[in-house]
């Protein structure tokens, strides 16, 4: 036997050893087509097959970037050639390449911008933090403070000097405009300055107020906060903010040429496939640009977005739907020779977020689309402890709840509605009944879902309340028979609240669902902005009471999986977190544990087994690529990823919640060493 040279690459505290080798002659009962030496050999591993047969192997031979066998040691080794590179996994576990079926690429790296990295800020912490941003970054008077990464659903405690969002950000500056993008994609808040400056149609500046969201703006009043005046409170939600002429969240010219970094990025995560889940036009050159450099080590299926309003008529309001197909056509052909890049899915926006602000007076109600009327919930902030409860409810359908409804004029002043607040100990304006809002027109998702799916595109829907998921449960069904297999893939992503009449129809067309398990925990301080508005928090179970249909009905993973759909894996990243984080999702994904020990729901977890498929051959699936990825099966593409212990293992052994820590030791692409942890 010819002597080995071997090197060793420390990963942390434990090496993996790359081996060259002399030839060996392969047995003879490998096919034809692993004869000749293997290009790589990955041995002495758990190898996690994603093959549905529950298949674990210990090594894998690759040859020009596919996978030629798995198999034992014993048999692959004997692949060995004078120029096969060998790697000794030492035990660890070795899985498909991962994929992530719902994140924005282009956000999970930072660029040099003014950003609260989900750090969460009471008002008064926020103001030296963000005046610090302006001397920074030297702004001129009259310039734009746009802040990234805004922790919406924590922090934001109010104070008697500061009682608004507007407040804090008029204490900021009064020179610039400023808005605080939220680490979510939906909502926002802009001081007095930025109000100012809001825009009609025609492009005329008539600013934001009472006034004007009574008239010029009374088709998005529901995505504004106001104040017991009526006035804007400074919170600004979904197409809310494109009225203000603000700079663009991201800038293509900017972040583009990032994706080297964004690359790294995914590698790190063993991430190896994705699909982004609300792409703009305007990056798909970079991407072009990007496959052609050489440097692209991953795959990505774009659900490409389109804005509605961009195709609206100002004086009918009609949208050009046949100009949106044409410029979708367009799209997908430039990338149709692409052999990383697919732009064949369209993103849909069903409705936007189910997180209200408890701290605002009156508080702001979600606006994600409901099929019972949110609650009207009656907080009180003790500033002194800093403690937040529901001291109960208004009771919407209460005869002074109508009258006050029915003469809403009464209250246009504010002695009135001062008279009402003493009286009452809530304002007028909480009488209101909401179920939240479509983020576009039901008809016009019908007829869009229809073109897209006679075009051949993959339609991907953000859905996030119940009201929501059931619109493009019937937008889908117009397209997909129960039992066709839905061969174009067509599905959604989030569904936080969904009927059980829904989850069975879901299941009926096999939609493929894009779930961000890192969500699916309990966060007290997070579920304050959410559960009071949807159920009655103040009985002995709390916001947690299991039996409630927020509770029973809470992204229910188990029971659509049961049902027949196709369950995924989508990080949304850079909501919440910049990072895709996949063990995080995986951990919480399993467990639906919070820090606080609670549980969100436990009917609804899903086991280790099916977090994986998940993360391979389901994302693969969802990607329409499940014949090229997502299972370590011959003849698929080598993307494969080595971790630092075995989370199948952790999570049989009860220590499931370990997970999270989990490190990628190496990713491979197409066959080719594309990260190693140092």
């Amino acid at each position: 036997m010819k002597s080995r040279l071997t090197h060793f690459l420390w990963l942390g505290l434990t090496a993996l050893a790359l081996v060259s080798c002399g030839e060996k002659e392969p047995p003879a009962e490998l096919s034809a087509a692993v004869q000749a030496p293997a290009d790589l050999l990955l041995l002495n591993g758990y190898v996690y097959t994603s093959d549905g047969k529950g298949t674990v192997a210990q090594a894998v031979a690759v040859n020009d970037g596919r996978i030629s066998a798995v198999g034992s040691d014993e048999d692959l080794e004997l692949l060995e050639g004078a120029d096969t590179r060998v790697i000794d996994l030492q035990g660890r576990m070795l899985l498909p390449g991962l994929h992530d079926a719902h994140l924005h690429i282009f956000g999970i790296v930072e660029p040099d911008v003014c950003s609260f990295r989900s750090q969460a800020m009471s008002l008064r912490e926020m103001v030296p933090y963000l005046q610090e941003c302006i001397e920074r970054y030297a702004l001129a008077p009259g310039e734009w403070l746009a802040v990234d990464m805004w922790n919406f659903s924590e922090g934001n405690q109010v104070s008697a000097d500061l009682p608004s969002l507007r407040a804090a950000l008029d204490a900021v500056s009064t020179e610039h405009p400023i808005i605080l993008w939220g680490n979510d994609g939906h909502h926002g808040a802009v001081n007095s300055r930025a109000l100012e400056g809001a825009m009609d149609q025609q492009g005329q500046v008539v600013g934001l107020s009472a006034a004007t969201l009574a008239s010029t703006f009374s088709e998005i009043r529901d995505l504004v906060g106001v104040d017991d005046n009526g006035e804007p409170n400074g919170e600004l939600n979904e197409q809310a903010r494109g009225l203000l002429g603000a700079p663009p969240r991201r800038d293509p010219a900017v972040i583009g040429p990032l994706l080297p970094e964004i690359g790294q990025v995914l590698a790190r995560n063993g991430i190896t496939s994705v699909q982004d889940a609300a792409l703009a036009p305007a990056y798909l050159p970079y991407l072009k640009e990007f496959e052609h450099s050489g440097d692209m080590h991953f795959r990505i299926q774009v659900a490409n977005r389109l804005e509605p309003a961009d195709y609206q008529d100002s004086l009918s309001g009609q949208i050009n739907l046949d100009q949106m197909m044409e410029d979708l056509e367009t799209n997908r052909a430039a990338f149709a020779n692409s052999k990383r890049i697919h732009a064949n899915a369209v993103k849909i926006f069903a409705d936007g977020v189910i997180e209200g602000n408890p701290y605002a007076d009156p508080p702001t109600l979600p606006n994600a689309a409901v099929l019972k009327a949110y609650r009207q919930p009656r907080f009180h902030y003790d500033l002194k402890t800093g403690t937040l409860n529901v001291v109960g409810y208004v009771d919407t359908a209460s005869p002074l709840c109508e009258e006050t409804r029915a003469n809403a004029v009464k209250y246009r002043q504010k002695a009135a509605r001062d008279a009402f607040r003493a009286e009452q100990d809530f304002y007028p304006s909480q009488c209101t009944i909401s179920f939240g809002v479509m983020a576009d027109p039901e008809p016009f998702m019908m007829s869009y879902v229809r073109r897209l799916d006679e075009a051949g595109f993959t339609i991907h829907i953000h859905a996030i309340g119940d009201r929501a998921v059931r619109a493009a449960t019937d937008a889908l069904a117009q397209v997909i028979e129960p039992g066709s297999g839905n061969p174009l893939r067509h599905g959604m992503a989030h569904l936080q609240l969904v009927h059980p009449d829904d989850q069975r129809r879901i299941g009926e067309m096999g939609l493929y669902l894009a779930w961000t398990y890192a969500w699916m925990l309990t966060n007290p301080e997070y579920d304050m902005t959410v559960m009071p508005f949807i159920g009655d928090v103040t009985t002995a179970d709390g916001i947690y009471d299991p039996e409630s249909y927020r509770m029973k009905n809470s992204y229910p993973v188990r029971s659509l999986m049961e049902a027949g759909a196709v369950t995924a894996a989508g990080s949304d990243a850079p909501v919440d977190d910049r990072s895709p984080r996949p063990f995080v999702n995986m951990a919480i994904g399993v467990t639906r544990q919070g820090p606080d020990g609670n549980v969100l729901n436990a009917d609804e977890t899903i086991d280790i087994h099916q977090m994986i498929a998940a993360y391979t051959i389901n994302g693969a699936a969802a990607l329409n690529q499940e014949n090229l990825t997502g299972s370590i099966v011959v003849g698929k593409a080598a993307d494969l990823t080595v971790l630092d212990r075995n989370i199948v293992e952790l999570y049989e052994s009860g220590k499931a919640m370990e997970i999270e820590e989990t490190q990628v030791d190496l990713t491979i692409f197409n066959g080719e060493l594309i990260y190693l942890r140092q």
